[in-house]
């Protein structure tokens, strides 16, 4: 929704700087935490609630140790990141505080999420996109401020309500200082750390780009690549949120499935397929006709890359309906590994298409690893939890 005003108030410089800030956030967030909050949310079902409550603070004491270390090293080397990314240290020494802030969110989100809480979870999440775009406007529109005010907007929330996550834990009586914090601290890193390669996987498939095209072009061409990710991104928006509701529902039904019950939910994921990849190929070609409109003369070049980056995104959502297998099964180490390969494949073939194509080039990279993605992980979670996807085609086709 910012996207009209703020690509008619930033220059494609400034848009990028947001960007590489962006990306900083979620490089940091990897490492803070160390990917434990998601361990919650499957010993959630598992764990009785006094004891789920030491788990958490377990999992908050992790936090707080993981990124005191991280402060420690982005401090350190400061300057070659700052040089690296084209934000300013200052903000990325911030970044990894909100990184933290953000993970203490992610927990308060994850449990509401397995308690089927859809209506707090949404209300958290709108409040704070609303805080954020509001204090954004009145610093860009009202104070004068340029792609500090965007980064500084996006701070406060991530602040307020980082805060406000853990009061509602400690309001919730879900978050203890644990009695057997190093049964719990094994557990969580058990389950999170092997899932960081996952997330630098997942974050070289949709980060690279942007510092290769600082790299090879320059960092206004960033700004445009992400106004085309961020209008692709409405279709990402769709298919994660329905994942965060099918997710749980699949869970559960794959502790005691049916053969029919199977064979029904095959023939639903083929049909989820056939109707997001349509979805994506329509809106990307249509794109050229509004996005102009949409954002303006200053980025009026990123209409073409939409129909690329809405692809890439429609087979991220592909990827999420296969990955919860993988999950049910807590095989993370093997999906970590497949999808850190992806993430290292998607570095040549980025360089060799932007030499190519330019920034196009990075939305074919990004739609192609995004298919490789897909199609590596469905083959794995075939491996690790068959489910009957070659029987309901040839049944369906008879």
């Amino acid at each position: 929704m910012l996207l009209p005003i703020l690509t008619r108030v930033l220059t494609p410089a400034d848009y990028g700087i947001v960007a590489m800030f962006g990306i900083a956030l979620s490089v940091f967030g990897a490492f803070t935490g160390l990917s434990v909050h998601g361990a919650i949310g499957v010993r959630y079902f598992q764990l009785e609630k006094k004891e789920l409550a030491e788990y958490v603070g377990t999992c908050v004491g992790i936090l707080v140790v993981s990124s005191s270390v991280l402060f420690l090293l982005v401090a350190l080397l400061g300057s070659w990141l700052a040089e690296v990314s084209g934000v300013p240290s200052d903000w990325l020494l911030a970044a990894v505080i909100l990184s933290g802030l953000q993970f203490l969110a992610n927990i308060r989100l994850s449990l509401w999420q397995v308690s089927g809480e859809a209506k707090r979870y949404g209300a958290f999440q709108i409040t704070q996109s609303l805080l954020n775009a509001a204090i954004s406007l009145i610093l860009i529109l009202s104070v004068g401020m340029a792609w500090e005010g965007r980064v500084f907007g996006q701070a406060v929330a991530v602040t307020l309500f980082g805060v406000i996550a853990l009061l509602l834990l400690l309001r919730d009586g879900v978050l203890q200082l644990p009695s057997e914090w190093r049964v719990h601290s094994r557990d969580a890193l058990k389950f999170g750390v092997p899932l960081i390669p996952h997330v630098i996987g997942g974050l070289l498939i949709v980060s690279a780009d942007r510092f290769i095209i600082v790299r090879l072009i320059d960092v206004a061409q960033v700004g445009i690549y992400m106004v085309a990710v961020q209008v692709g991104q409405a279709l990402g928006l769709i298919t994660e949120s329905f994942n965060k509701a099918y997710a749980p529902w699949l869970m559960k039904n794959l502790s005691k499935p049916t053969e029919a019950l199977r064979l029904k939910i095959v023939r639903g994921t083929y049909f989820y397929f056939v109707i997001v990849l349509m979805t994506a190929t329509i809106f990307g070609l249509l794109a050229p006709l509004f996005v102009g409109f949409l954002v303006g003369k200053s980025f009026h070049a990123a209409g073409e890359l939409v129909v690329y980056i809405a692809l890439g995104f429609a087979f991220s959502g592909c990827y999420f309906m296969v990955t919860n297998y993988i999950f049910f099964e807590s095989k993370t180490k093997l999906l970590a590994y497949l999808t850190f390969f992806t993430g290292l494949v998607n570095i040549p073939l980025m360089f060799i298409l932007v030499e190519k194509n330019g920034i196009t080039g990075a939305g074919q990279a990004f739609m192609v690893t995004n298919a490789l993605s897909f199609v590596g992980t469905w083959w794995l979670a075939q491996k690790v939890h068959p489910m009957p996807w070659l029987k309901a085609f040839r049944y369906t086709a008879s």
